[in-house]
C-alpha cells in the first residue's frame, strides 16, 4: 500500500502537503483522464475502491477531495466518475466528479449516497451558465435514485486543518497493530488523562528510540480514531490526545 510520507520524517510529525497524492472502486470510470490534461493529474489507490482499482484525478482539488474521502470513517465506499448523463439542449455529456456512499447512521436504513461535482469556487463564478444545465442534469439523476447532488469547493476541502491532518495519518490507517505498544500507551493514558504526544511518550518510556517506536503506534491510534484528537487543527506533538472510550 503506497505512503505519503516516510516513517523518518513522519515520526517528526513533519510532511509536505504537495508530496501526498492521496491513497482502493466498484463501478469503472467512464471517461478517461489523460495525464497532464490540467494543472494537476494522477491516480490514487486507497482501500475505499473496491476491487484494487485505481481512482484518477483531474486537478490537485480533487486528488484533496479523495484524500478526505479515504480518511473519512462515515464514507464506506466512493466511486470517482460513476455515470455518464445527457445535457439537455446541449448535446454534450456530463460526468459527475465521484459518487460517495456513507455508512448507514445507528436506525439502519440505506446507506446515504452524494453524487459530488469538485470545483474551484472562481471556476464555478466565471463558468456558471455553462454549468448550470450539467448540474441540473446531475440533480434530476440523483433524485431518481433517492441520492444527493452537492457541489464541493475549495472552501469546504482546505479549510482548517482536517486535509493535512488526513494527509499526514493516512498511511498510519493501514499499519499493523502493534499490540504491546497499543496496550502500554493505552496505560499511559488512562494513567495520565487528557496529555500530548510529547508528555505520553516520555512517561511510557526514557528510552529515545523505544519513543520512537511507540510514536508510530501513536499516530496509528489516532488515524484510526482509538486515540482522539482536534482534527481540525494540524496535528503536532503538543496536541491534546485522550482515550476514545
Amino acid at each position: 500500500m503506497m505512503r505519503t510520507a516516510s516513517k523518518e520524517r513522519a515520526t517528526g510529525c513533519s510532511i509536505q502537503l504537495s508530496d501526498a497524492t492521496g491513497f482502493p472502486r466498484a463501478l469503472p470510470p467512464v471517461r478517461k483522464i489523460g495525464l497532464g490534461r490540467r494543472a494537476l493529474a494522477g491516480l490514487m489507490p486507497g482501500a475505499k475502491l473496491p476491487d484494487d482499482e485505481i481512482a484518477r484525478f483531474e486537478s490537485s482539488l480533487e486528488r484533496d477531495f479523495f484524500v478526505l474521502l479515504e480518511f473519512n470513517p462515515d464514507v464506506q465506499r466512493w466511486d470517482p466518475q460513476p455515470v455518464r448523463l445527457p445535457v439537455e439542449k446541449t448535446g454534450t455529456d456530463y460526468v459527475p466528479d465521484v459518487l460517495v456512499s456513507f455508512y448507514p447512521g445507528t436506525n439502519g436504513g440505506d446507506p446515504r449516497r452524494i453524487l459530488y461535482e469538485v470545483k474551484y469556487r472562481e471556476e464555478l463564478r466565471l463558468r456558471w451558465n455553462d454549468y448550470k444545465p450539467r448540474f441540473q442534469a446531475a440533480r434530476r439523476y440523483a433524485k431518481e435514485f433517492g441520492w444527493e447532488f452537492k457541489i464541493i469547493t475549495e472552501r469546504e476541502i482546505r479549510d482548517g486543518g482536517l486535509l493535512w491532518n488526513a494527509k499526514f495519518l493516512l498511511p498510519y490507517i493501514y499499519d499493523e497493530p502493534d499490540d504491546i505498544g497499543t496496550v502500554l500507551l493505552e496505560a499511559g493514558l488512562r494513567r495520565l488523562g487528557p496529555t500530548t504526544p510529547t508528555a505520553l511518550l516520555q512517561a511510557s518510556s526514557s528510552d529515545r528510540w523505544e519513543q520512537a517506536r511507540l510514536l508510530t503506534t501513536l499516530w496509528n491510534l489516532v488515524a484510526c480514531r482509538y486515540v482522539h484528537t482536534d482534527l481540525t487543527c494540524p496535528l503536532n506533538m503538543n496536541s491534546e490526545i485522550w482515550l476514545h472510550e
